[in-house]
This record gives C-alpha cells, sequence and structure tokens, in this order.
C-alpha cells in the first residue's frame, strides 16, 4: 500500500484523537500519544490514517498500528453513517471473510472533525485497477488472484444477514426490483438537481435510470446476499495471492448473487484487459470457478444486467464530477470524455442485454 507519512504532519486535532484512543481503544493503557501517521495514497471516498502510538500497560512500553477511518465530507457517499461500517465488520468478523477487526467507533463530531471508526491494522499490499499490471504478482499468476476474488465472494454471499444488525444497515426493506430503484434514485437524483441548477440537461442518464427501473430482476428479497458494491483491485489488501481483508464497504447493499458479478464484469472492470473480468480471468474460468465455489448456476443475463447498473452509477458519478464548480472550464479528459466513454459502454451493454448477445 502506497503511503505519505511524517510526525503528525496534518493539520487534525491528535490531541483529541490521542484522548479517545487511550479511552476507547487502549483502555488499560497510560500516557497514549500519537508518534507518526501516514496517509494511504489513491483513496477518494473515505479519509484513512495509519496511525502508530505508544504508550505503557503495566510499566510495561507498547506500540501500536491502527487504522483510522473518518466518514466523507463531500461526494457520492456524504453524508455516510459510521453504524454501516460498524454492522459490517461487527456481522462478519465471526466469517469466512476477511476485514479488519473493529476496535471503536464514534459519531461525535468533535472528536476528529466527522464520525469515524478505528479498526487493527493488517499488512498487506494494494494496487488500483488502473495500475495493477505493474504488480509482479498480477504479471506471474493474475488468475490465481482472480479465483482468490471469487473465494472471497463467495464467503461473502454465504453470510447470514437476517435478523441482523445488516439488515437495517444495507438499506431499506424490498426486493431487488424495489433496490435497484433505490439505487438509481440515489445516485441520480443528485445529478438531476445539479443538472437543474446549471440549466443543462441530462436525458441520457434519465433515461438509463428509466431503463434499469424497467428491467430489473424482481428476486424475492428472502434471496437476496450482501454485495459488496466496490469488489475490486484497490480495495483488498493481498499477502500474495490471497486477500488479507477487503476494505471500503460503504457502497455495501443487498442484492441477488449476479449483481457482484455484475460488476466484476463490466467495462470499467475490465478496463484495457477486456477480455479479463476484474482485470483477472476469463470469464468462462469466472463461471466455472465461481459455481464450484457457491454451487449456484451462473445467470448470464442478470449478470448483464448488473453490469448495466454499475457502469451507470460510475457513469453518474462521473457526469456530475464534470459539473462540479472546480471542473467549469476544465473539461478535458478528466472531465467529459470518461463519462461520454462509460455512457457509450453502458447503451452497448443495454443493448446486448436485450439482444441476448453474450458477454464481450
Amino acid at each position: 500500500m502506497s503511503t505519505v507519512s511524517g510526525k503528525a504532519p496534518f493539520d487534525e486535532p491528535w490531541d483529541r484523537l490521542a484522548d479517545f484512543l487511550g479511552r476507547e481503544t487502549f483502555p488499560d493503557s497510560a500516557g497514549l500519544r500519537i508518534v507518526e501517521t501516514a496517509r494511504p495514497v489513491g483513496g477518494a471516498s473515505w479519509e484513512t490514517f495509519l496511525v502508530n502510538v505508544e504508550f505503557e500497560v503495566a510499566q510495561r512500553k507498547e506500540s501500536h498500528r491502527v487504522a483510522v477511518k473518518r466518514a466523507p465530507a463531500t461526494g457520492p457517499l456524504a453524508p455516510y453513517l459510521v453504524s454501516k461500517d460498524v454492522a459490517i465488520f461487527s456481522n462478519l468478523a465471526e466469517s469466512d471473510v476477511p476485514v479488519p477487526e473493529l476496535l471503536a467507533w464514534t459519531e461525535d463530531p468533535s472528536i476528529f472533525v466527522r464520525p469515524f471508526t478505528v479498526t487493527g491494522f493488517i499488512e498487506g499490499d494494494s494496487h488500483d485497477i488502473t495500475k495493477v499490471e505493474r504488480w509482479s504478482v498480477w504479471q506471474e499468476d493474475r488468475e490465481a488472484l482472480g479465483r482468490e476474488m471469487i473465494d472471497v465472494l463467495a464467503a461473502v454471499q454465504r453470510v447470514g444477514w437476517k435478523g441482523t444488525s445488516l439488515e437495517a444497515a444495507l438499506g431499506p426493506r424490498g426486493a431487488a426490483d424495489e433496490r435497484v430503484a433505490q439505487v438509481v434514485d440515489r445516485y441520480l437524483d443528485p445529478l438531476l438537481e445539479e443538472a437543474r441548477a446549471q440549466r443543462v440537461g441530462v436525458p441520457l442518464w434519465r433515461e438509463m435510470g428509466a431503463w434499469l427501473k424497467q428491467n430489473a430482476p424482481r428476486d424475492a428479497e428472502s434471496d437476496l446476499v450482501i454485495v459488496h458494491g466496490d469488489f475490486r483491485f484497490g480495495n483488498f489488501l493481498w499477502q500474495g495471492t490471497s486477500i488479507a481483508a477487503v476494505l471500503d464497504w460503504e457502497r455495501a447493499m443487498l442484492g441477488p448473487p449476479m449483481q457482484e458479478l455484475g460488476f466484476l464484469c463490466m467495462p470499467l472492470s475490465r478496463r484495457k484487459e477486456p477480455e479479463m473480468m476484474a482485470k483477472a480471468i476469463r470469464f468462462d474460468a469466472l463461471a466455472k470457478h465461481y459455481e464450484g465455489a457457491t454451487g449456484r448456476s451462473v445467470d448470464v443475463a442478470q449478470v448483464q444486467f448488473y453490469s448495466v447498473l454499475w457502469q451507470f452509477i460510475e457513469g453518474v458519478n462521473g457526469t456530475r464530477g464534470a459539473m462540479a464548480p472546480a471542473a467549469r472550464g476544465h473539461i478535458g479528459t478528466g472531465g467529459m470524455i470518461q463519462p461520454n466513454l462509460v455512457a457509450r459502454q453502458t447503451l452497448q451493454l443495454m443493448d446486448d442485454f436485450e439482444a441476448g448477445r453474450p458477454l464481450r
């Protein structure tokens, strides 16, 4: 994992955070102080701080490293409830899904500006999906990485959520089609509001949202599983070809089993490797391994539908970013070109779904 570091170099209330850590995370400690901090490079949705602390316990000096993850101030995920992460980490701690250990949390903004969680630090490599091809392990055995991703995905889908705190944390009640409608509105409504304020039209995204609602699978709520929502390189900590931890659960929800496969297979998860789902494994190998790991058959039509949904979400977010005040007058490749590319890819996915053509 790439980081920038120093002796608490950021303009943050470190003293208040140290008091909290001494009180809630290491309650038997004395004289806890923060000696070093680092920020992982590349994250955007949350603010993550890797914090080294020192203290005494029974006249013995100890040092520990923890991860402090703070809710976003702005962006498509704000406002975000830290209680969602708490429910996920608390319930998944007893499962086969590798997640960090939840040590403490608070929604009190007076301590560290905004609500945050504290989790245990896990050693591992994390590589952004846009740069993963530089990683030697990916170069040598990327299919093994893909199989590991499917094994962990199977573990996520085995987690029982009914009757737990996950039931409320992962969205309003409803069957699969109702939840698709909620997700479409969650991302599309802010774009429509921004477009009205700027007096511009975004008819394509509006029509795509209507198409998604009309064509959504109708799986019953009782058949849904936990969906991570951002299951890709950059959100895994790797130790060799094993995933040591799955991070960044802020887009987690409930959905049909094929929903996460749709994420792995959308064009934005393949990038310049169109034949490699999630930039790691060919579709036939993915389907065979998934079916063996879960006992479920792969429904290609559902995978295609959910590829449309995920591309839609990414395209809407990209268009909102291009319309932001900081982007005005600086459209270029970082502005409307990327959302337009995503839109073209999404239209092709919709056409293939309606025509019954296989994934390509």
